[in-house]
């Protein structure tokens, strides 16, 4: 028998199998490197930080500090503000790409000396990445949990006892101090103001005007983010951690707030029995202080009055 031969008009399906074979990969391959991109892009916090804006602008003596957050080689900076005559101590935990100067739209340093009159020690932190702190990416709370933790072990080393250490977090710092009480039962009061309950939800939602891309790439981007820095946005939910929450809670949400939605707070609120629920009126995202802030200092100072031991 003779050797086949192939025809010309045989090879053409061949060569159309091929290309459509590397289209297809090169398409894979920019889809998977997309998602890099983007988490790389995305994953670094800002560093907005102003020393001159510090507590001691508002009477009050305060020292720079640094101590390690728990668990981790992490340096956390932060303000320490002690009362001669402390009646509790509390832990100011900041947002995303904010600080402990620049929270509360730049008047964190004005909260400090407030919540200082009427009766606390106070330590105001940069988490990581932010601020003063180790550089870091963003973890949404997984990581930064013990940045707060770390505060929370200094102030112990200070002398105060566990029943009178209070947490305050905003925004992505409300879920930071969610999933810290979840894993220190120890904690006996906290305020979330501005938190969300189900990051991966809110995230899903803002995908599109955030990043301009379409939803599609977000299965590129949770397996990147995995990859990286061994975690999913995705599965960020402290909603679930509030199942292992024993401290007194108190849920905080500005009824104006265009970035995170009011009933996030609303449905945490009613996720944790005994918790309390303040819708501020007409407060913004992360802007309750400076929406009022005798109003604002007298909830959470109240709040904390109420659930922490006097020294």
């Amino acid at each position: 028998m003779g050797q086949e031969v192939i025809r010309k008009s045989d090879r053409k399906p061949i060569r159309l199998y091929l290309w459509g074979f590397v289209v297809c990969s090169l398409s894979f391959v920019a889809y998977v490197f997309l998602g890099f991109l983007v988490v790389m892009r995305f994953a670094m916090p800002h560093r907005n930080i102003s020393l001159e804006n510090n507590p001691g602008k508002h009477g009050v003596e305060y020292r720079n500090v640094r101590f390690p957050a728990r668990s981790s080689r992490v340096q956390v900076a932060a303000w320490y503000a002690q009362n001669p005559n402390p009646k509790a101590a509390l832990v100011l935990v900041h947002g995303k790409d904010s600080s402990r100067s620049h929270e509360q739209r730049s008047r964190n340093a004005e909260f400090v000396a407030a919540l200082f009159h009427r009766g606390f020690t106070v330590l105001a932190l940069d988490l990581r990445g932010h601020g003063e702190s180790t550089p870091s990416h963003f973890s949404f709370g997984i990581e930064e949990q013990k940045d707060v933790l770390g505060g929370y072990d200094f102030l112990v080393q200070k002398g105060y006892k566990p029943t009178q250490i209070g947490l305050h977090g905003v925004s992505m710092g409300a879920a930071s101090v969610i999933f810290a009480a979840s894993n220190e039962p120890n904690v006996k009061a906290i305020v979330a103001d501005a938190g969300y309950a189900d990051f991966g939800r809110l995230l899903s939602k803002e995908w599109p005007r955030r990043t301009g891309l379409p939803r599609l790439t977000i299965p590129s981007v949770r397996w990147a983010s995995w990859v990286l820095y061994t975690y999913d946005p995705w599965t960020i939910r402290p909603i679930e951690a509030l199942a292992n929450v024993h401290a007194s809670a108190l849920f905080i949400h500005g009824e104006n707030d265009k970035l995170i939605p009011t009933s996030d707070s609303i449905e945490m609120h009613a996720k944790l029995p005994g918790s309390k629920l303040w819708i501020q009126p007409k407060a913004a995202h992360a802007a309750g202080f400076p929406q009022d802030p005798n109003t604002y200092t007298q909830v959470v100072a109240d709040f904390f009055d109420q659930h922490l031991q006097r020294n």
